[in-house]
């Protein structure tokens, strides 16, 4: 999702600085400091604090930032890398970004206690805003990505999955964090319940058309779409929106080898599977609720003032987008 000429540099900087200077400042020399410094090294998106710093600024006028905002942005891009961490030993992921996942480079017990430590810091940071209803979104989405790698389980059952229990393990997974991103933002910069709530339900829009987009990449797209290896999920058989609706459209024969294939873990030749799942029109269906859920956060855009930051957050919403895979059929 990067752009050949990166209009968010200037804030992904400023992210970096406030991070990198916390981290600093909490680890000092210690061998902690070394290995965890390079997870927010300029090469990740930060989508969760940019966007929290674009709904700030739009709230409270450009360059308004503050050490509450600083310490809000430096709590959600933490607390997102602790989770990767551990989805990356849960999903067996061996990238991450380009670069070996954590997991590999340092070992599991490195990183399970990194993980932990980092998730600890999280909650000091969110305090430092000194506004409770901040620290209990923190929590409350700390809680909730938390419960999702147990709930992740759920992706290699034996059922087919509903819809709806798909798309809570979404929410927890990628969804919450987003959530709690614009909508802390948002009460940090005012008092005003009906933006809070805009704020939040454009967070919501946000992170499951980002995720729905990523399944839909993990099918189609490539490791430069994805900064991992491509068809990971199909390989270790996880469930996702894309197949509960494949099972559902499929050919009688094509939907015996789903089945066979994720609900028995029959052994089957991974293009046949991804073939499938294209054929069936559920990737083209999932696209299609893409594309609704993100013009919905265009819609809720609406309501607040035009700015360069309110530009910005628009830029970065129509980033979700399938241009680099439209030939995939």
């Amino acid at each position: 999702m990067e752009q050949s000429i990166d209009i968010f540099s200037k804030e992904r900087d400023l992210v970096y600085n406030w991070i990198s200077s916390v981290i600093q400042e909490e680890y000092k020399n210690s061998i902690m400091q070394k290995m965890i410094l390079p997870l927010f090294a300029n090469k990740g998106k930060k989508l969760r604090p940019l966007m929290a710093v674009y709904i700030y600024r739009m709230l409270m006028g450009e360059d308004r930032d503050n050490d509450k905002l600083k310490s809000l942005c430096a709590a959600i891009e933490i607390s997102h890398n602790a989770s990767l961490i551990v989805d990356d030993i849960f999903d067996k992921d061996t990238m991450r970004r380009g670069e070996e996942s954590f997991y590999v480079k340092f070992g599991t017990f490195a990183a399970l206690s990194g993980a932990y430590n980092l998730s600890a810091f999280v909650f000091d940071l969110a305090t430092r805003t000194e506004n409770s209803r901040i620290v209990r979104e923190i929590g409350r989405a700390g809680s909730a990505l938390s419960s999702a790698l147990f709930m992740s389980k759920d992706l290699l059952s034996n059922n087919i999955l509903s819809k709806e229990h798909f798309m809570d393990i979404l929410y927890r997974k990628t969804t919450s964090l987003f959530e709690a991103s614009t909508k802390s933002s948002a009460l940090l910069a005012t008092d005003d319940d009906k933006m809070v709530d805009i704020a939040s339900e454009f967070g919501k829009c946000y992170g499951d058309a980002y995720q729905l987009r990523d399944d839909v990449l993990g099918i189609v797209g490539s490791i430069n779409d994805l900064g991992k290896l491509p068809n990971s999920d199909i390989e270790n058989r996880f469930q996702s929106l894309i197949t509960i609706y494949a099972m559902e459209m499929a050919t009688e024969d094509d939907n015996r080898i789903l089945r066979s294939f994720y609900l028995n873990k029959k052994d089957e030749d991974i293009e046949v599977i991804r073939s499938i799942l294209v054929r069936s029109g559920a990737v083209d269906k999932v696209i299609d609720e893409t594309i609704r859920i993100r013009d919905r956060g265009l819609e809720l855009l609406e309501n607040f003032k035009d700015s360069i930051s309110k530009i910005k957050l628009t830029k970065l919403l129509m980033l979700i987008n399938f241009d680099t895979i439209r030939n995939y059929n």
